[in-house]
């Protein structure tokens, strides 16, 4: 696997798909999606990142829909799928989803 570090008070976060149906069995309609914040796991926050603090590698957070520039990741090896990430600024992220404690 590759390793990839941001700089200049970046993360790089891999979004999570959305769901289209409801765990009732509804399916949602894109349009419901358009302003939602999207979620994302944090994979790499740069050194230099106000974040650090707040967020650590692993963490989900949500940003914007139109956040960030995506790259794909290409597998190293055959077998392994590509990773499609965001790098986006530190400031982008609107909030951290934790677990109760």
């Amino acid at each position: 696997m590759k390793i990839i570090s941001p700089m200049n008070k970046r993360v790089i976060v891999e979004p999570q798909t959305r769901e289209t149906k409801t765990p009732g069995g509804l399916y949602i309609p894109e349009i419901a999606n358009q302003k939602a914040p999207t979620k994302g796991i944090i994979i790499s926050i740069a050194a230099d990142s106000d974040v650090n603090v707040l967020v650590q590698p692993g963490d989900t957070v949500l940003f914007s829909k139109f956040s960030g520039t995506e790259i794909t990741l290409v597998a190293d090896k055959p077998g392994e799928k590509d990773r499609n990430l965001l790098v986006m600024k530190d400031d982008e992220i609107l909030a951290v989803i934790k677990d109760r404690q």
